[in-house]
């Protein structure tokens, strides 16, 4: 996750104060139902969460994750049984080895929040290694493709190499990024693009 990433984070954390199986932890299961099925497409993440009620976030928070350097999106906020999230979907473009890559990036945070159950449950869902060399602001970064329904890992060396750039612009790589403060993690579900 990139400097503007980590602002993300920390906007998202302020305003707060194996694969497919089902998860225990409810911001997990909202960033896979808002995020993961839409394949992070801004326009259908949104639509998602306005079918489940969910109202626009507010201004202030979308002016400060623009100004951190992510674009093209809008974000949405809902509150139920005391637990507030808020999501965001838009293009990121991660620091990665020197450069940005864009993405394509839904996010979202709750508070309060299961720190540990939101991380055990995105690495079961990667079902790969984490990789400490993708940027997660001191979080953990998983990246994969699917092939014949199993997660194969993409490690960071590989998506700069000739056959890790045809899988980005394959839309094939797959990146799931908890970052933040232990009591306020940011779950993110991004697609690299060339």
């Amino acid at each position: 996750m990139s400097r503007a990433g980590a602002i993300l984070l920390g906007v998202l954390a302020a305003s707060l104060g194996t694969a497919g199986t089902a998860s225990a932890d409810p911001t997990f299961d909202t960033l896979r139902e808002l995020c993961v099925k839409t394949r992070a497409e801004a326009p259908a993440a949104l639509a998602a969460a306005d079918a489940k009620g969910w109202t626009d976030m507010p201004a202030m928070f979308v002016d400060e994750i623009t100004k951190a350097g992510f674009s093209g999106g809008e974000g949405r906020a809902t509150s139920r049984n005391r637990v507030l999230m808020l999501m965001y979907a838009g293009i990121g473009s991660p620091v990665f080895e020197g450069s940005t890559l864009p993405v394509r990036a839904c996010a979202v945070a709750a508070r309060p929040a299961n720190n540990e159950a939101a991380r055990a449950a995105v690495a079961e869902f990667a079902a790969v290694p984490a990789d400490p060399t993708l940027p997660a602001q001191k979080g953990q970064a998983y990246a994969y493709t699917v092939e014949d329904g199993v997660h194969r890992q993409v490690t960071a060396s590989e998506l700069n190499s000739p056959r890790g750039k045809d899988l980005i612009r394959q839309g094939r790589v797959n990146m799931l990024i908890v970052a933040g403060r232990p009591a306020a993690p940011l779950l993110v579900y991004a697609i690299p693009t060339l």
